[in-house]
């Protein structure tokens, strides 16, 4: 074999390989949903997703980190019950389905700018826009399935859960960097 098949080879091996960790994580960042706890007068329930998916976003990379999500998103759709929720397409286009829809932007803002820097400072700050983010398409359709104004939306969707989040942007870019420098 000369030297390009060798370099093909290797690349289709590490494409399998991270397609695989891609799905083992989507597995994961389902799990993350089953810890969860109600919030008085909002129909979204806190989660550690959001602390898995900036995790696993900067572990996988780019393009996996987007697979991931894709694998989330259709597995749950096929009825895994990987949603807080539950399982099924109903999930996507109710009050909690904008957060999920926000975990493709989250997963790219991580994975295309966390892998512009080893400063973990700039990590945090790119983890902590990543989980802003989410909020985007979560708070868009909250306020468009509820009916309610902003204020009461961003009460429902945002407050109880913001500063929180921040924390869970910081363990995650924090643990992804340590242990990117452990196995360097």
């Amino acid at each position: 074999m000369n030297i390009e098949g060798i370099f093909k080879s290797v690349a289709i091996k590490r494409s399998i390989v991270f397609s695989a960790a891609s799905i083992a994580c989507a597995v994961l960042l389902a799990l993350s949903a089953l810890v969860k706890f109600s919030v008085p007068g909002s129909p979204v329930p806190a989660t550690l997703q959001t602390f898995a998916l900036l995790a696993l976003s900067g572990v996988l990379g780019r393009y996996y980190a987007l697979q991931m999500v894709g694998w989330y998103v259709l597995l749950g759709i096929l009825g895994a019950p990987f949603f807080a929720e539950g399982a099924g397409w109903q999930h996507l286009i109710g009050a909690t389905g904008g957060y999920i829809w926000g975990f493709f932007l989250a997963a790219w803002v991580v994975s295309v700018l966390s892998q512009r820097t080893n400063n973990l400072r700039e990590r945090v700050f790119v983890y902590m826009v990543a989980a802003l983010a989410l909020y985007i398409p979560g708070l868009l359709q909250l306020k468009a399935v509820t009916g309610d104004d902003w204020t009461g939306t961003l009460q429902m969707g945002l407050y109880p859960f913001v500063f929180v989040d921040m924390f869970k942007a910081l363990l995650a870019a924090s643990g992804v960097c340590l242990t990117s420098r452990l196995f360097k």
